[in-house]
């Protein structure tokens, strides 16, 4: 039995929308992954890695809801990291409609962008402006979490193909 398109869709998002979830638990836990004082965030890879695979549409809506889902956690303003991945995923499915191959190493570059204009958009805002002492030590802090971002950017690029070869007939290359 065959299942339509929409149906297609449809259960390709669910399962999208899944892994969100899960790597947003993985993320919030508080001592799941940790490393000394430093957490990865999942949410940069889960929603670049969407982004490769789809159009600039979905891929806008899925780092809109990713970067929200990181604002419940960050306790920053709603929206803060919402917009800028928002923002960075358009971009990236945009790139890889017209310009990049889909591949492991892009996605662990687009990842180390985005992660690092997330980093930057949060030292600015969070610290910098406010004139705080030893902000050398948080920056240093903010890059060793991007480290670990981009390290844990593998496995979810693959969990995120997995899914986008099981449901697509045509995937990018």
């Amino acid at each position: 039995m065959t299942i339509g398109r929409n149906a297609r869709e449809a259960l390709k998002w669910i399962c999208y929308s899944l892994l969100l979830l899960l790597l947003f638990g993985l993320q919030s836990s508080p001592a799941l992954l940790r490393i000394g004082d430093v957490k990865p965030v999942l949410l940069i890879p889960a929603a670049v890695s969407v982004a490769l695979f789809e159009n600039e549409a979905g891929s806008g809506g899925f780092g809109l809801a990713a970067g929200l889902l990181w604002d419940l956690s960050a306790g920053k303003l709603f929206g803060f990291y919402g917009m800028v991945l928002m923002i960075c995923c358009v971009c990236v499915a945009l790139l890889s409609m017209y310009f990049v191959k889909v591949n492991a190493a892009n996605a662990l570059l687009m990842t180390a962008a985005a992660g690092l204009l997330c980093t930057l958009w949060n030292f600015v805002f969070s610290y910098l402006i406010w004139g705080y002492e030893d902000v050398g030590q948080c920056l240093i802090r903010l890059l060793l979490v991007l480290l670990y971002t981009i390290a844990a950017a593998a496995p979810v690029y693959l969990l995120t193909r997995l899914i986008s070869t099981r449901f697509n007939p045509v995937v990018r290359a």
